[in-house]
């Protein structure tokens, strides 16, 4: 070792014991003693050696446990998990990889570097090892040796008093619910198991809150299959991978490599065309979920089986259900990670997630859970604000977002926050961008420099927007338009709608636990009118790893076709081809990735990209035919809330949470045909590609207008949100002081219709007049072909003509009738505010902005022009304040922008 190294090493040595914070012991006990009185812990029948020795004392929660010989040798996983005491417990929680050091009279848990190693010549190891170094998490003191020499330590310490750096530090953060902080004089442990290759223990203490959680740590030999290959990932399909960089290679090469996640599912007989599987990929039940859900959730993970027998494996996937009357499977732990569980959570969060824990070395999975939250079943007909967090978050990329920040007026979710609760939410926005303006990368010099997976960067909480579908679909049948008496129900909805959508749900789920990412762009494979006719067969969406709409049929079809998939997609089969297939099949396999159905758009386009394809909750391959087809679905029912849908007996406030959800799905609709409006189409095509078309696609000028004109429709006009004053009267409230009923109870009785009706316009406009919109449509002009050219001009001058249409000298009106309708004057009075705010975008160097600005300056003038000829026409009091007041906003805003381009 150089001298320079001696030094370093010397120094890392210093630090950690620094870190530690824990004196070496001045002279250890005796194995005898320090063992007295406690049990050891025996799991096994066989009297194999577990993998840790752990002796406990449950009545004083000491836990101990005697490392193995080359203990530091082993890499360990370590999965956490909040198992009680919360809503969200079960859910997946943070994982460490790492190695215990000794150093001195300690040892430290030191996590590697993931993200930077190299397997290329000795020097390059050496410098690598030098720059990269590992983390620190933890250290325990060497309390006393086994008689043949093993350490032994408090492995409750770590549980208790490290439980903060255990839950709050991982790159690999988790899922779960946060856990800030226990009370370890108050811990005490509840269980304790060791197996030859993990030991798994669980700890009750009361948090700073006072609340008692139960907390499980799962602690393995992180070894992997010795026959698993890793499998490079491509862009063309889509998997969760892990990666790492090489900088010991040279030249040009690529220095990341990127190995999907996948599990190590082979041929028991490669010999054979059609073989079991070596080792079936078991998942159990939970005894938790309700029976009358089990055969659909069973069905839903056997889908995947389909796929698998395509290339040669026959029952990949395995089920067995857990249950507590018959004592099967009781004695596995669901937090046990040798064991793949769907557990059944009794809270009200609305989401199912399924992740997945990997050897970052090699991308196999090593073990995955779902989690169903009960309430993603129930129909929650009140969940606006819900569903406008979620809608702004999915329809507008981050620059958009940051525009929010600064401009809250254009937000969604200040907009359609109900009057009293409006600057709390703009407050929480403007905390909420401020903390991921600090923390969302870290370390803003290496921001990547201690991650080595996508997992984190695709969370699934598939659930609230399907509370829309199920509001709608119970409103639907309350309104004879999904079945009659004679029709089964589950919990209240039709059963096959229910069943098929908790069948759908569990298959995207599995999915994701068997590597697959989200493909939002699937549900365009087949049109709603094939699937709603008398020949349907087979997969009605390419992929269940999309968030698809139910198809429910409102004048689409002859008959009533499937509510969801009834079997894994196109897309699927190829994809378990890809990642689950032969080797040498790969090349072959990627030759098929623009066959009819392969489609893949990850769902990073969502946030950053502009492709209509790629939106959730929509259904069909015309996303613009689905958004009419919902929309007239709402007003349908909009128009039987008071007379079918709402029951004699029942609360008048069941209407007003109806109408709320009908709202929601009226944006939805809304919000797909918006994404047209200066989108393109984009594809993961290589060069060589059969049929491959260019990476990017323009949208015809037409789709785009008619996108266009579909958002003014149903958001400008009078009558677009069918609010009467006969509705209006009707959305009673109720008054209870808990936790279901309290956004209800402060709720304004008499329902603020303006505000929610500015809300609703104001949504529509920031949809079309965004600056991000705006710049999209800007740029696509440049590719665009001159004779189908969709332009900006064209975009600002429509949408100021529709909004300002009764003082248009060609709307056909005489020159003395002139009334603007009170919404109408909101309207325009958020019309001209956004155009002041665009035009005052003239000081930025963005030449696309500077665009914007201007063509925003020159529409305030020709605003002001009509507002003056519409003031010679005898309007009445309400418009003439109101056309003078916008006229007087132009010109002191004109002078204003005059000043700063000076």
């Amino acid at each position: 070792m150089s001298r320079r190294r001696q030094v370093r090493h010397a120094l890392t040595i210093a630090a950690v014991l620094a870190f530690a914070g824990s004196p070496a012991a001045a002279g250890e006990a005796p194995f005898d003693q320090v063992t007295k009185d406690l049990s050891k812990v025996i799991s096994v029948a066989d009297g194999s050696s577990p993998f840790y020795e752990l002796y406990t004392d449950k009545e004083k929660g000491k836990l101990l446990a005697a490392f193995p010989r080359g203990y530091d040798q082993q890499t360990v996983m370590i999965a956490c998990t909040v198992s009680g005491g919360d809503p969200q417990a079960g859910v997946m929680g943070p994982t460490h990889y790492a190695k215990w050091h000794k150093i001195g009279d300690q040892l430290a848990l030191v996590a590697p570097n993931l993200s930077v190693r190299t397997n290329q010549d000795k020097q390059a190891q050496d410098s690598v090892g030098d720059l990269y170094t590992g983390r620190v998490l933890l250290s325990l003191p060497i309390l006393s040796h086994t008689p043949d020499k093993r350490p032994v330590v408090d492995l409750g310490s770590l549980a208790t008093r490290h439980a903060p750096a255990l839950f709050g530090s991982s790159v690999f953060a988790g899922y779960g619910p946060s856990l800030y902080n226990i009370n370890p004089s108050l811990a005490r442990i509840t269980s304790a198991k060791a197996f030859p290759e993990n030991v798994i223990f669980e700890y009750t203490a009361p948090r700073p809150d006072g609340q008692i959680v139960s907390i499980t740590y799962n602690i393995s030999n992180l070894k992997g299959s010795s026959d698993f290959k890793p499998r490079k990932a491509d862009a063309r399909v889509g998997y969760f991978y892990d990666w790492h960089q090489d900088f010991g290679v040279t030249g040009n090469n690529e220095v990341t490599d990127r190995y999907i996640s996948r599990w190590n599912i082979q041929k028991a007989d490669p010999s054979l065309k059609l073989s079991p599987p070596k080792e079936p990929l078991v998942w159990y039940i939970e005894h938790t979920t309700p029976v009358r859900f089990r055969r659909y959730v069973r069905e839903g993970i056997e889908m995947w089986n389909d796929a698998f027998r395509e290339i040669g494996i026959d029952g990949a996937l395995e089920v067995r259900q857990q249950d507590a009357n018959t004592g099967a499977f009781m004695d596995i732990d669901p937090e046990d990670a040798r064991f793949n569980f769907f557990r059944w959570n009794a809270s009200s969060y609305g989401y199912a997630i399924g992740p997945s824990r990997t050897n970052p070395y090699t991308g196999e999975i090593l073990d995955a859970d779902v989690v169903w939250h009960q309430g993603l079943t129930r129909a929650i007909t009140s969940m606006l604000g819900t569903f406008v967090d979620e809608m702004t978050e999915q329809s507008f990329d981050p620059e958009t977002l940051a525009f929010f920040a600064e401009h809250p007026n254009w937000d969604p979710r200040v907009r359609l926050a109900p009057p009293e609760q409006r600057e709390l939410v703009q407050r929480n926005l403007a905390l909420e961008a401020q903390k991921v303006s600090e923390h969302e990368l870290g370390d803003r010099e290496h921001p990547w420099s201690c991650m080595s997976s996508n997992h984190m960067n695709a969370a699934c909480t598939i659930g609230n927007m399907l509370s829309v579908d199920l509001s709608i679909a119970d409103a639907a049948l309350a309104a004879g338009m999904m079945g009659d008496e004679n029709t089964e129900l589950l919990d209240g909805i039709p059963e096959n709608y229910m069943g098929e959508m908790i069948r759908y749900i569990s298959a995207h789920e599995v999915g994701h636990c068997l590597g697959l990412q989200h493909n939002m762009a699937a549900s365009t494979y087949r049109s709603l009118e094939e699937m709603n006719s008398e020949d349907i067969e087979g997969a009605t969406t390419a992929s269940v790893m999309d968030y698809i709409a139910a198809n429910i049929n409102h004048e689409l079809g002859e008959v009533q076709g499937p509510f969801a998939t009834p079997e894994v997609g196109p897309y699927d089969r190829w994809a378990i081809a890809f990642g689950y297939g032969p080797e040498s099949e790969i090349e072959e396999v990627l030759k098929q990735s623009q066959e009819p159905g392969h489609l893949f758009i990850p769902q990073s386009e969502i946030t950053f990209g502009s492709d209509p394809r790629n939106v959730t909750w929509d259904n069909g391959a015309d996303n613009m035919n689905f958004a009419r087809s919902r929309l007239s679905l709402v007003q349908k029912l909009r128009g039987e809330l008071l007379t079918e849908i709402v029951d004699d007996g029942e609360s008048w406030s069941e209407a007003r949470r109806r109408f709320n959800a009908f709202l929601g799905t009226h944006l939805q609709s809304v919000s797909i045909a918006a994404t047209y409006v200066g989108g393109s189409y984009i594809t993961n095509a290589r060069k060589g590609d059969p049929d491959a078309p260019a990476p990017i696609t323009d949208i015809s000028a037409d789709r785009q207008r008619e996108a266009m004109n579909f958002v003014i429709d149903n958001t400008f006009e009078d009558a677009a949100f069918g609010i009467t004053p006969e509705l209006i009267r009707h959305l009673g409230k109720e008054y209870w002081w808990d936790p279901q009923g309290i956004n209800e109870l402060l709720a304004d009785p008499s329902a603020t219709v303006h505000d929610l009706v500015g809300g609703l316009q104001a949504t529509g406009m920031t949809f079309l007049m965004n600056p991000t919109r705006l710049r999209r449509v800007y740029d696509n002009e440049f590719r665009a072909d001159p004779n189908d050219k969709f332009t900006l001009a064209e975009l600002v001058t429509t949408v100021t003509n529709r909004a300002w249409s009764e003082c248009s000298p060609t709307n056909g009106s005489s020159r003395d009738d002139i009334e603007i309708s009170s919404f109408r004057r909101n309207l325009q009075r958020e019309h001209t505010d956004r155009l002041i705010q665009l035009m005052l975008l003239d000081g930025t160097s963005s030449p696309s902005l500077r665009t914007i600005a201007t063509l925003a300056s020159a529409e305030l003038g020709r605003i002001d022009s009509m507002c003056d000829r519409a003031l010679e026409r005898n309007p009445d009091s309400y418009t003439t304040a109101h056309l003078s007041d916008i006229r007087t906003r132009i010109s002191k805003a004109m002078d204003a922008a005059y000043v700063i381009e000076r």
